[in-house]
């Protein structure tokens, strides 16, 4: 009897011990798994705190180089204004020198006609109306003659035809064989005039790039390398797919 008694009281007791060891193997446990879990959010932590802060480094180089690019871009924009300040002011300058030149020509010529007796005056003849020429006529008559070497001729039809045609399609190439005109018969001062007008005003005419680059050899004529090379590189920016571009180019190698 005391036996079973003794055995009924160490039930209980087995079971607390039991009860004890489980519950400690399961907290064992769970700290583990938290641990592990821990882990991985340090691990990602880490993990996301690094790429944020790759993410910035990237997005600040970023920002300097746009800042650098826009720097750059200032300082072209600068340099170009610069570029067309100065090739202006030559250009006035030169226009100046001309008009002074021609004014001196036209009174020495006054002073030459006022001694020279007048020819007798022929006798009146009836007018003849000349048959007119349509647009394209009158001006390939007036490239003909170019064509021909006849430059004073062909000056004297291209302004014509601008005088009739002022804003016909070959208005533009008209202005242009002007100063062709002027610098084939080795006026190039006049011929770098006549070229500013094709650029100002037919600025988006087909021959505004040989017209600068036109302008950049006569310069070279008159000796003024650093016009000339200034209109090469402006024809190499502005127009970079022309063949001009790639005339100024070559010109430009052979300078340096």
């Amino acid at each position: 009897m005391k036996l079973r008694t003794g055995a009924l009281l160490l039930i209980p007791l087995a079971f607390f011990l039991l009860v004890g060891c489980a519950t400690t193997r399961d907290v064992a446990s769970l700290q583990g798994q938290l641990g592990e879990l821990q882990q991985k959010v340090d691990i990602l932590r880490g993990r996301v705190t690094s790429e944020m802060q790759q993410k910035w480094v990237n997005y600040e180089t970023s920002l300097e180089e746009l800042r650098q690019e826009i720097k750059i871009l200032r300082a072209n924009v600068e340099e170009d204004r610069e570029l067309l300040n100065k090739i202006a002011n030559d250009l006035d300058v030169l226009k100046k020198d001309y008009e002074a030149k021609t004014s001196v020509l036209t009174k020495e010529k006054g002073e030459d006609a006022a001694v020279v007796p007048s020819p007798t005056p022929a006798p009146p003849t009836t007018p003849q109306e000349e048959p007119k020429e349509d647009m394209e006529g009158a001006y390939q008559r007036a490239y003909g003659s170019f064509k021909k070497g006849e430059y004073p001729a062909a000056l004297k039809q291209f302004r014509a035809f601008l005088s009739a045609y002022p804003t016909s399609e070959y208005a533009d190439n008209a202005q242009y064989w002007i100063g062709e005109c002027y610098q084939r018969q080795g006026d190039y001062e006049r011929a770098i005039l006549e070229y500013e007008q094709a650029v100002k005003q037919y600025p988006k005419g087909d021959k505004v790039s040989a017209a600068l680059l036109k302008q950049g050899f006569a310069f070279l004529d008159l000796g003024d390398r650093v016009n000339a090379k200034l209109l090469f590189q402006k024809v190499i920016k502005q127009y970079p797919q022309s063949p001009q571009a790639e005339i100024a180019a070559k010109k430009l190698k052979t300078m340096d």
